[in-house]
């Protein structure tokens, strides 16, 4: 079907040849109407390999759900959607494949049989192309492309002014190049001859060159998938699940309070239950801290804290996903609330009340409930960390700001700083009342 809509094979391997089926990522492009690019990432439809199609759905901003007429709806295909659910993809196509190789009949049930699964999710009303994607200029794959293009040329561009951070899915080496690492770009942008950071090492790297949706480029921005040509770094330094990204956006933990949603056919989940999670490329295991008295009924959401066993890098409203202790079966999704939660009190209502104002930050990218919450102040830099972005002067706008001696700043906000003022004053006022005589 890919190759059918964009010329490009992306079963690249010896072994997805032999077998039919897609195992690694793979990677088109075609060119739209209006002078952009559609990029499109064909990710394995194997339950043994949904690890893989959750590093290559991160970040996507529209869906093309594969269901081929002669085998109707499998047991992957709903794993998939409630992936894309749990990833917030809310945009979609259905592409009913394999048309020719079923009766009116069979399509009319298939057809009806993803409508209805589909009916419960955001991806309700999406419309249903049939196609048989082996016959020359067949009709279904054509009005497929044209659907197709209408859409990536009516998506809004996303927001430019976080700080740069690409995902790392594959790396590889040119000769001539040297080390070039691919994936989707998470937020901001970066230039030809910027210095970025590796996650996995802290080594600076320069960008000596950039294809964006598969076209040179002097920009990588968000929302596209672009490959960076790196100095300073050797492939082998490199794996998936690696950031490339602006140092102030990486600061590695390995504890995440997270906005989880347990799925309806999950088993309730328990303190400490063991899980496989996917945090952008990332693939790690760690454990469950419930936040709660109780077990997490199924169908419901709750705060939780994820007790990982490495760290990783991640930032406020990053989404992940939760497989069980098998990694057979997706039971979970979450927002990430706090990158870096603590060990201690972490059920405490001063903690619910922090986490609270950081689901207002994200809302509204707004601050001020942040250091509302903070009586002692929040040093610039994990301000800057948290919102995901260089912090404009008017954001910190109704705060006080403390130099501290490493360039960075200690902000307070001007109702703590006035407490604290008078708190200081009347300490000093009991001291000289109780001694006198004292300086």
């Amino acid at each position: 079907l890919v190759r059918a809509l964009t010329g490009v094979d992306t079963d690249r391997l010896k072994e997805e040849k032999a077998r039919g089926i897609t195992i690694e990522l793979g990677y088109a492009y075609a060119p739209l109407a209006n002078g952009d690019v559609l990029g499109i990432i064909d990710v394995p439809g194997h339950e043994k390999f949904v690890h893989t199609m959750a590093a290559g759905a991160v970040g996507i901003d529209h869906a093309l759900l594969v269901v081929a007429a002669d085998d109707g709806v499998m047991p992957q295909t709903i794993e998939h959607l409630e992936i894309l659910q749990l990833l917030g993809v809310r945009q979609g196509t259905v592409a009913l494949t394999k048309s020719d190789r079923a009766p009116r009949a069979r399509l009319d049930e298939v057809r009806a049989e993803v409508t209805a699964i589909l009916s419960a999710t955001a991806l309700c009303g999406s419309p249903i192309f049939e196609t048989a994607a082996t016959q020359a200029d067949d009709p279904g794959v054509w009005a497929l492309r044209q659907h197709l293009d209408l859409q990536a040329q009516s998506m809004p561009a996303r927001a430019q002014d976080g700080l740069f951070r690409l995902a790392v899915d594959r790396v590889f080496t040119l000769p001539g190049q040297g080390t070039v690492v691919t994936g989707t770009v998470f937020a901001g942008s970066a230039a030809v001859g910027d210095t970025l950071t590796h996650s996995g090492t802290g080594r600076a790297v320069r960008v000596r060159s950039i294809h964006a949706q598969n076209r040179e480029s002097s920009t990588a921005i968000a929302g596209q998938r672009c490959a960076l040509n790196l100095a300073g770094i050797a492939k082998e330094e490199v794996e998936r699940g690696d950031w490339i990204a602006d140092a102030r956006a990486l600061r590695a933990s390995d504890r995440l309070d997270i906005h989880l949603h347990l799925l309806a056919e999950a088993a309730p989940l328990r303190q400490w239950t063991a899980v496989h999670a996917h945090l952008g490329t990332r693939h790690l295991t760690g454990h469950v801290a419930l936040l709660q008295e109780g077990e997490i009924a199924p169908g419901t959401e709750a705060r939780v804290q994820l007790v990982l066993d490495a760290p990783v890098f991640a930032l406020p409203g990053d989404r992940l996903i939760l497989r069980n202790a098998q990694a057979s079966r997706t039971i979970a999704g979450g927002l990430v609330l706090d990158p870096f939660a603590p060990a201690r009190k972490r059920r405490s209502a001063a903690r619910m009340a922090y986490l609270d104002a950081m689901e207002r930050v994200m809302a509204a990218s707004d601050l001020a409930p942040l250091l509302a919450q903070a009586g002692h102040g929040i040093a610039r830099s994990e301000l800057t960390l948290l919102a995901g972005r260089a912090l404009a002067p008017t954001a910190l706008s109704g705060s006080v700001q403390l130099p501290l001696a490493d360039g960075d700043a200690l902000v307070i906000g001007t109702l703590h700083w006035q407490a604290l003022q008078q708190r200081l004053l009347e300490a000093l006022a009991r001291f000289h009342e109780k001694s006198p005589d004292e300086p």
